[in-house]
C-alpha cells in the first residue's frame, strides 16, 4: 500500500510539474511573435511540421511568422537572420545543416531568442533540441523491404540530394544494409530536388538499360523526389522495377496504392508530431528551461501494398480517401489488406 501511495505521489508530481512547465511555457509566448524558418515548403512533410508548430504555437497566444527560403540555403539562414532582427522571441528551424546554421543560431541565442530545429539530424550548437524522425532507423526499414523485394539481388539505382544531411544520412545507412548482400550493387543517381529532374534522369537510365531484369529497383531518398522515377517506369511499362521511398507524403500513399504499382514501400512519419514536440521545447525555452535531449523522434512506420489502408488512415485520418480521391474499396480490392501495421519509436534513456 505505501508502495502504490508513493507511485502514485510520484506521478502526481511529475505531471503536475509538467503541466506547470508547459503552462508557464504559454504565459511566456502569449502576445509575441515566434518565426518558423523553413528552408523549403515544397511537400506535405514541410507543411505539416508547420502546421504542428502552428496548432500549438497559436494556442499558446503566439503570433508566428513563417518564411520559405525556397530551398536555398543562403536564403535560408538570411530569413533567420531577419526574424532575429524583426525582434521574435522564439524561433523554430526546418531543415538545414547543423555547420552552416550554428552561425545564425549563435546570433538568435546572443539575443536571448532559443532556437529549436527540426529535422536536421543533429544538435546545432546554441539550438535547444532538434526533433525530426530517426532517418538511420527509417532508412534501414525502407532499405530492408525494397532489397527484400528484390531477394536481395539485382542493380538499384540510388536517387538522393548530395549535401543534404537527411539524405545522405539515408543513403549511408542502405550501403551499410547491402554491404551484407553481394548480388546488391548499388547505381548513385545524384539528383536535385526535382521530380522533373528524377523522371529526365530515369528516362536516361531505362534507355540504357531496355532489357527487363537488367533494373531491380528503385532507392528513393523520400517520396516527392522518386515520384518522377514512378512516373517514368509506368510510362515505360517497367513495372518490374520495384521502388521505395521514405515520408509517407500523400504523394507517396497515392503511388504506393495504386492499380499495377511499382512502388512497394514508404516509411511513413508522424510529421506534424515534429513539429508540435518542437514547439513544446520552444516554449519551455522560452520560460527558461534549458535542459532537453539533444535529439527527439517520432513515431514511424511501413507502408505496404498489404497495409496501406491502415498506414494511410493512421498518418492522415480516415478522410484521406477523399483527399486523395481513391475510393476506400478499390484499394481494398487490388490489394489485400493483411499486413500488420508495427509503429516503431526510438527509446531514449
Amino acid at each position: 500500500m505505501v508502495a502504490r501511495n508513493l507511485r502514485r505521489i510520484i506521478a502526481s508530481t511529475l505531471i503536475g510539474l509538467a503541466v506547470g512547465s508547459a503552462s508557464a511555457g504559454a504565459q511566456e509566448a502569449a502576445g509575441k511573435k515566434i518565426g518558423i524558418a523553413a528552408r523549403e515548403i515544397t511537400n506535405d512533410y514541410n507543411r505539416d511540421i508547420i502546421a504542428g508548430a502552428e496548432k500549438v504555437l497559436k494556442a499558446a497566444g503566439a503570433e508566428v511568422i513563417v518564411t520559405d527560403g525556397g530551398a536555398d540555403p543562403r536564403k535560408h539562414n538570411e530569413n533567420i537572420e531577419s526574424l532575429i532582427n524583426s525582434g521574435v522571441s522564439g524561433i523554430i528551424v526546418q531543415l538545414g545543416d547543423a555547420q552552416q546554421l550554428a552561425p545564425v543560431v549563435t546570433k538568435a541565442t546572443a539575443a536571448s531568442i532559443p532556437v529549436v530545429t527540426t529535422s536536421v539530424g543533429s544538435k546545432t550548437e546554441g539550438a535547444l533540441a532538434d526533433v525530426g524522425g530517426d532517418d538511420a532507423l527509417m532508412s534501414a526499414m525502407m532499405s530492408r523491404a525494397l532489397l527484400s523485394s528484390i531477394d536481395y539481388q539485382g542493380d538499384v539505382y540510388v536517387f538522393w540530394v548530395p549535401g543534404a544531411p537527411l539524405l545522405e544520412t539515408r543513403k549511408r545507412i542502405l550501403q551499410a544494409v547491402a554491404a551484407d548482400y553481394p548480388k546488391v550493387r548499388l547505381h548513385e543517381v545524384p539528383t536535385e530536388h526535382s521530380a522533373a529532374r528524377v523522371q529526365t534522369q530515369m528516362e536516361d537510365i531505362l534507355t540504357a538499360n531496355p532489357e527487363a531484369g537488367s533494373i531491380a529497383a528503385v532507392w528513393g531518398a523520400y517520396d516527392l523526389l522518386v515520384s518522377g522515377a514512378v512516373e517514368a517506369v509506368r510510362r515505360n511499362e517497367r513495372n518490374e522495377i520495384k521502388i521505395a521511398s521514405i515520408d509517407g507524403d500523400k504523394v507517396g500513399f497515392q503511388m504506393l496504392l495504386d492499380e499495377d504499382s511499382p512502388f512497394v514501400a514508404t516509411v511513413v512519419q508522424d510529421v506534424p508530431r515534429i513539429g508540435s514536440v518542437a514547439a513544446e521545447i520552444l516554449l519551455k525555452g522560452m520560460a527558461g528551461e534549458t535542459s532537453f535531449p539533444s535529439t527527439s523522434f517520432t513515431d514511424a512506420w511501413l507502408a505496404t501494398h498489404a497495409n496501406g489502408v491502415a498506414a494511410a488512415e493512421k498518418r492522415w485520418g480516415p478522410g484521406v480517401w477523399d483527399e486523395m480521391s481513391i475510393p476506400r474499396e478499390d484499394v481494398e480490392g487490388r490489394w489485400p489488406q493483411d499486413g500488420e501495421l508495427l509503429v516503431v519509436h526510438p527509446i531514449l534513456p
